[in-house]
């Protein structure tokens, strides 16, 4: 109703994952159309012409040395013709936006040390203004709605996604700093939500959730937090007294949280409407003092994770050569049956290098690209079993890699509407894993 109701903006991120949601719910048999049709609404919606889509769509072909793509006339490796009209590389990357998988990032290298890190800051500052002006159409000023916003604004717009990004760690009080709050105790992010928050959650909603297990040595897995104790709404309710039973075994862990605690709504909308990219927020509860709350795995999507109660500490390594595990998914490593120990990382087994070990308190915000692997534990100095240590954080997702959003989906979406065969990479099924086999065989350039 707010989205409505609003005169100042046309709120175009609100209509896109509408639009995105009407497609994924849509049950029509043609699925491979369905995503397809997906990617082309976001690539208009990023402002990209025909003629860049056009290009894309070459380069996402021909690049791998396989046949063209119906309707586009290929004459050399760095030209293509829609309608008699050349298309360059130089018209692609001048008319996109589409960060996540086409333009470089005009953040500097991780590799030198602060220099990140001030740069996302200066984009946070730079967004603090219309920032504000979004809190106060959406009326969430008293929800650090507009501190989410110029958080997520800020490093889409300034970091890489994926496998070219590069971790960084942000201290809450640079993110207060860069939004230019006058009240040196306003801590937009430490206590957002606590366990407080979490013991109302339950009493209010039908929420579901799951423990995940504490082996580093083996694939992360979870089971379920609670089993109805009847067949009335209330048996099926899940309790405060499970979720406290499951903390003493491992993470317990709310995913699209955001969808289901109302608390969590504003910030899962901020994510979406600065970020222009199907979002998402889970929620991780860790009670302290425990050696392992997640074993080292990668994950799909690029994170944002925002400690809002207790500590936790990250430890974050270089993606794992593909090429020594190939039928390994990249963006799935140490989760389900396939093992990722914390010692190969350690050791450098698959080639990884550890780029952070940092330990989080509540307010601080941390960045990791898909495909990085991580490992959490909360073996801090903050007393054990008390609910006021409990580990709280929130991560939001790009999920770039979950729509599709990427030169591998268009490249498989673009064969297929043409009628060519995949022959160099297979995968051709709608169940095959396209991050599987002889794309992880490809070289790095």
């Amino acid at each position: 109703q707010k989205a409505r109701s609003s005169k100042r903006r046309s709120h175009q991120a609100i209509e896109l994952y509408k639009e995105i949601v009407d497609y994924r719910l849509s049950t029509t048999e043609n699925r491979n159309y369905t995503k397809f049709s997906v990617w082309k609404s976001v690539l208009q919606n990023m402002n990209i012409s025909s003629k860049a889509t056009a290009l894309f769509l070459f380069y996402a072909v021909v690049n791998l040395n396989t046949q063209s793509v119906t309707g586009f006339s290929v004459y050399s490796p760095n030209h293509v013709t829609q309608g008699g009209v050349e298309i360059t590389k130089s018209n692609l990357i001048a008319n996109s936006k589409l960060y996540a998988t086409i333009e470089q990032s005009s953040s500097t290298s991780g590799d030198v040390e602060g220099q990140l890190d001030e740069n996302i800051l200066g984009r946070i500052k730079e967004a603090s203004a219309e920032s504000k002006q979004w809190a106060e159409d959406f009326d969430l000023t008293s929800e650090s709605g507009a501190v989410f916003h110029a958080l997520f604004s800020g490093i889409k717009s300034s970091a890489a996604l994926g496998l070219k990004g590069s971790p960084f760690y942000l201290k809450g009080e640079d993110v207060r700093n860069a939004m230019d709050s006058n009240d040196s105790n306003d801590d937009p992010f430490n206590g957002f939500f606590t366990f407080d928050d979490l013991a109302k959650a339950l009493e209010d909603d039908f929420l579901d959730a799951t423990r995940g297990s504490t082996d580093n040595r083996q694939g992360w897995k979870v089971t379920s937090v609670s089993t109805p104790r009847g067949s009335s709404f209330e048996d099926a309710r899940m309790t405060l007294e499970e979720v406290n039973a499951a903390l003493e075994k491992g993470t317990v862990i709310f995913n699209t949280a955001g969808s289901h605690v109302p608390k969590l709504a504003g910030p899962s909308l901020a994510c979406t409407d600065a970020s222009l990219l199907p979002c998402a927020v889970n929620m991780y509860i860790t009670a302290a003092g425990k050696r392992t709350s997640a074993p080292p795995h990668t994950d799909r999507q690029d994170v944002i994770v925002v400690q809002t109660q207790g500590k936790k500490r990250w430890r974050v390594y270089t993606p794992p050569n593909p090429s020594i595990k190939p039928t390994s998914d990249i963006y799935a490593r140490g989760k389900g049956d396939d093992n990722l120990p914390l010692y190969s990382l350690e050791e450098g087994s698959y080639g990884c290098k550890k780029l952070l070990d940092i330990t989080m308190e509540a307010g601080d915000v941390l960045f990791i690209p898909a495909a990085f692997p991580h490992t959490t534990d909360t073996v801090t100095d903050l007393e054990v079993g008390t609910p006021e240590t409990t580990s709280i954080h929130l991560t939001f997702n790009f999920d770039t890699h979950v729509w599709d959003l990427n030169y591998l989906s268009v490249r498989r979406f673009a064969l297929r509407r043409a009628g060519v065969a995949d022959t160099a990479l297979g995968q051709e099924r709608d169940e095959d894993n396209r991050y599987i086999g002889n794309v992880n065989l490809l070289p790095k350039d």
